[in-house]
């Protein structure tokens, strides 16, 4: 007899919903466990699927999470705090163009305003704190083409910038910074 396959963690109970992002949750979790990416500043918070693989990932790697916001984000405060990953979490209500910042970064997720200036002037304040061998994602480059527009335009003619594309579920940016070293398990 067959069983349904069921969600044993917050990451996969986010997986199996369908939302504009679901598909990558994943992939964003796997890339900070993968690479060891531990101190992850988010950019777009909103109900706080993006926020909890990317919590998974810290709690996993003893990392934390930087969260800013423009909206209190309350939906996502309480799964967080249902989740029990508080503790990983640092949530800052704000504009993000106007915090305050000037900590490094090893994993940089945007998903906000999804307009070209706003993406190229997220990237160009908070892409320089992002560590060589750290990496930048970006949702939505196929539902908002201005998104993948801005990334393109800013990373022209930087050799240390590498973007790999992702067409499903909105669309997904990755950009890998400087170089990574192999590691050796």
């Amino acid at each position: 007899m067959e069983q349904a396959v069921k969600p044993t963690t917050p990451l996969e109970a986010c997986m199996v919903q369908p939302t504009d992002i679901h598909e990558h949750l994943q992939t964003l979790h796997m890339l900070s466990v993968e690479l060891d990416l531990k101190t992850v500043l988010e950019l777009g918070t909103r109900g706080g699927e993006s926020t909890i693989a990317l919590l998974e990932a810290a709690k996993k790697k003893g990392g934390i999470v930087y969260s800013i916001d423009i909206d209190p984000c309350l939906e996502a405060k309480a799964k967080i705090h249902a989740y029990r990953l508080d503790k990983y979490w640092v949530f800052i209500q704000g504009d993000d163009l106007k915090v305050e910042w000037n900590r490094a970064i090893d994993h940089l997720f945007i998903d906000t305003m999804h307009t070209y200036i706003s993406t190229i002037k997220e990237l160009e304040k908070f892409e320089p704190y992002v560590k060589n061998g750290g990496i930048i994602v970006l949702h939505d480059i196929v539902s908002h083409p201005e998104v993948l527009l801005a990334i393109n335009d800013y990373a022209r003619n930087r050799k240390d910038l590498r973007i790999y594309k992702y067409f499903n579920c909105q669309g997904l940016a990755i950009i890998f910074k400087g170089h990574m070293a192999i590691r050796h398990v």
